[in-house]
């Protein structure tokens, strides 16, 4: 029991090393505080678009071939189908690294700066464990404060009312941007 408790939080574990190597190797590369508070920022910024995109186009796609329902069943539907399961808190390495690694490189390119990219996929990386955070929130407790109660609510509205709408966990923002809100 012990070890699978551990081993479900090696995405937790990975992902820090990773966030702190890159943000040892990017210090001092002629970035100032600012622009790294930026960055970092757009970084999690960037997370509750991906979470959104994930969550709306690939985790609810209606797969035709027996693999990809397999795969979707395993990464997300099986949420779906028991909301308050503990046994699988962090998405897979196998599911997130690429999508990870496609993150940094995307960001790289874009910004021409390796530093740059390193403190964006902090950001990101900073926002995706507030997301599995607040997630596991959702299903497992009550919190004090009216913002957590409220996405709460709105994420128990997606599972149980509209699996069709409130794609977003972490912030209804992308919701209103592509008119998947609802109150």
């Amino acid at each position: 029991m012990v070890a699978g408790a551990w081993k479900q939080f090696t995405p937790l574990y990975f992902y820090t090393g990773v966030a702190l190597c890159l943000g040892f190797f990017a210090a001092g590369h002629g970035l100032s505080a600012a622009q790294i508070a930026l960055l970092l920022g757009f970084g999690v910024l960037s997370w509750t678009l991906i979470e959104y995109v994930l969550h709306r186009f690939i985790f609810h796609y209606n797969a035709k071939s027996r693999l990809g329902r397999k795969i979707l069943y395993a990464a997300h539907l099986s949420h779906h189908e028991n909301p308050t399961a503990t046994n699988r808190i962090f998405a897979s390495l196998y599911l997130s690294a690429p999508v990870a690694a496609a993150y940094w490189l995307v960001a790289w390119g874009l910004t021409g700066s390796w530093a740059a990219s390193s403190y964006l996929f902090i950001g990101m990386t900073s926002g995706y464990f507030f997301y599995e955070w607040l997630h596991f929130q959702c299903h497992h407790h009550k919190s004090r404060l009216r913002l957590f109660r409220y996405l709460k609510k709105y994420h128990l509205l997606h599972h149980y009312k509209t699996p069709e709408r409130r794609f977003g966990v972490t912030s209804p923002l992308f919701d209103v941007v592509f008119g998947t809100f609802r109150r």
